[in-house]
């Protein structure tokens, strides 16, 4: 599981899970960003490689604590962003 998170506090706390990366970088723009940034980092810390399907789950509206409400399957492409 990689958790990407905007919070140090999140992070740090994730950090303590057990099978859990935990990454911290800036919030998405938007879902496309999302979906970009989490191949990026799957790929980048060697969790997923070209080709390889990801399951990317998260909250709509984007920023809003306790809204997982999303499953997205998504491509890793050789460019290193994930494709729906």
């Amino acid at each position: 599981v990689v958790a990407i998170t905007p919070s140090v506090n999140t992070g740090r706390k994730l950090s303590l899970v057990w099978g859990v990366h935990c990454v911290i970088a800036e919030d998405a723009h938007d879902q496309d960003d999302m979906i970009d940034r989490a191949g990026s980092i799957a790929f980048r810390d060697g969790f997923a490689k070209a080709g390889q399907r990801v399951i990317i789950v998260a909250g709509v509206p984007l920023g809003t604590p306790g809204t997982t409400n999303m499953v997205r399957i998504a491509y890793v492409g050789p460019n290193r962003e994930a494709d729906i």
